[in-house]
């Protein structure tokens, strides 16, 4: 997929700007961290490519139609630290990015520990945004999780969790 494509498809978790640098985290095959030197244009990737890649194009996209966070200067070194606070502040923002991290996650990680990580974030965030869609998005998700880690002793303390939280919703 192009970064048009990424973009397009909502691939593009957060992006934010701290003085003349953008970063950001884009989801292809594997979360992808993007750095762009808005000044230079010069740009890296975690990817394979290593920069100059459709990762940055779908970070530059995101960029230029308004898709980010102003950091202070400094965030260079955690910028995703930056972006999560940011991200805090819009629960229901938060919720969707998480739910996109969920479902990448539930593709890639073979040992069940980011997505049950990303579970417990999505339970917190749906306490706070109350939105019974998406308790039924999670929930889908979670059978997903369970299919692949039924005999995980952690698959049922998520499952319990979240039917703690499906009974307070209500």
């Amino acid at each position: 997929m192009d970064g048009e494509g990424l973009y397009y498809a909502g691939k593009v978790l957060w992006v934010v700007r701290s003085g003349k640098t953008l970063y950001g985290r884009v989801l292809d095959d594997y979360p992808y961290t993007v750095e762009i030197n808005l000044e230079t244009g010069e740009n890296r990737c975690t990817c394979p490519k290593g920069g100059a890649c459709e990762h940055v194009e779908a970070l530059e996209l995101a960029y230029e139609r308004g898709f980010y966070f102003d950091c202070p200067e400094g965030a260079s070194v955690f910028p995703e630290a930056c972006a999560l606070s940011m991200l805090e502040s819009v629960p229901s923002l938060a919720l969707e990015v998480v739910i996109k991290e969920l479902r990448h996650s539930l593709e890639t990680d073979e040992s069940g520990s980011l997505s049950a990580e990303l579970f417990f974030k999505a339970f917190k965030l749906l306490e706070k945004v109350g939105n019974p869609r998406k308790l039924a998005v999670v929930e889908s998700l979670l059978d997903e999780y369970s299919s692949v880690f039924p005999d995980y002793q952690l698959t049922e303390r998520l499952k319990s969790e979240f039917e703690r939280l499906r009974v307070e919703m209500q």
